[in-house]
């Protein structure tokens, strides 16, 4: 699925979000490399907390797979920091500051340490 409409699902579809970030890495990771980086463009056409999420989930499976992200990956990050997944408490909010992986602090976007763990 294109970055765009993965963006544009997830906002239409906030109840079920996760399910399609699940997808999106899941897609990174099967596809052969040179199709993986192709799907990865065109990047957002929007700036907010969802592309820089995206862009976070990108930038870790590139790195994961040895090769360079595009380009909006590196400029593309969330304006206000976001935790996409709930986060209420402060002890909760400062743990997942600490643990999140670079690919996401960088974007100001705070998830578990094993977010992108797929069983």
């Amino acid at each position: 699925m294109p970055v765009p409409d993965l963006i544009t699902a997830c906002r239409t579809d906030p109840e079920h979000f996760q399910l399609h970030l699940n997808g999106f890495m899941d897609d990174l990771r099967r596809l052969p490399v040179e199709q993986m980086v192709a799907s990865l463009e065109p990047g957002p056409t929007t700036e907010g907390q969802l592309e820089g999420l995206t862009a976070a989930i990108a930038s870790a499976i590139c790195r994961e797979r040895g090769v360079e992200p595009p380009k909006w990956v590196g400029e593309t990050g969330s304006p206000t920091p976001y935790f996409p997944l709930p986060a209420r408490g402060l002890a909760l909010r400062v743990r997942l500051m600490i643990e999140s992986p670079m690919a996401f602090k960088i974007r100001n976007v705070f998830v578990p340490e094993n977010y992108l763990s797929r069983a």
